[in-house]
């Protein structure tokens, strides 16, 4: 009997407790400047990253060494259209209207550069030289297409 009651009292107390606690707060997602921040560095990094293998690669480095920035540059390439969400058009970037005024033909060249990447991870983890040199002159085709079209050009350096 002794312990049918303190069965109960722990139910009881256990189940008080589950009607004061609260549900954890939900994420909230990215605002829209921190999609253009995330936008902005992914670009700085994916610019480093190209550098980094052009260099490496030129200077005779094993491309099991250059496999895992080749993989990292080819996952920001698979989720970069997603950070030119709607919500982002018209904030301070250099990034064009027709961005999103021409969605398709951005998403075309986003898939290009896409496919270009995941090209150049795979070269890089096959260790196939010839493969690799192909997908690294790809990206950067890539990268030079798409800035053409989407990017307003950087300001022009004032002489010092």
């Amino acid at each position: 009997m002794k312990a049918a009651r303190i069965a109960l009292v722990a139910a009881l107390l256990c189940g008080g407790a589950a009607l004061y606690a609260k549900p954890a707060p939900r994420p909230s997602a990215p605002s829209p400047q921190e999609l253009v921040t995330t936008r902005q560095a992914g670009m700085d990094m994916a610019a480093a990253t190209l550098t980094l293998l052009k260099n490496a690669s030129n200077n005779g480095a094993p491309l099991k060494s250059l496999a895992f920035p080749a993989s990292g540059l080819a996952k920001f390439a698979g989720v970069m259209p997603a950070l030119f969400a709607d919500n982002t058009k018209g904030l301070p970037s250099r990034s064009r209207p027709s961005v999103w005024t021409d969605r398709a033909g951005f998403q075309a060249k986003a898939g290009e550069f896409a496919a270009a990447t995941k090209a150049l991870a795979a070269a890089a983890a096959a260790e196939d030289k010839a493969a690799f040199d192909t997908a690294l002159a790809s990206v950067g085709a890539s990268c030079k297409g798409c800035h053409e079209t989407y990017q307003v050009p950087p300001p022009a350096a004032k002489p010092g």
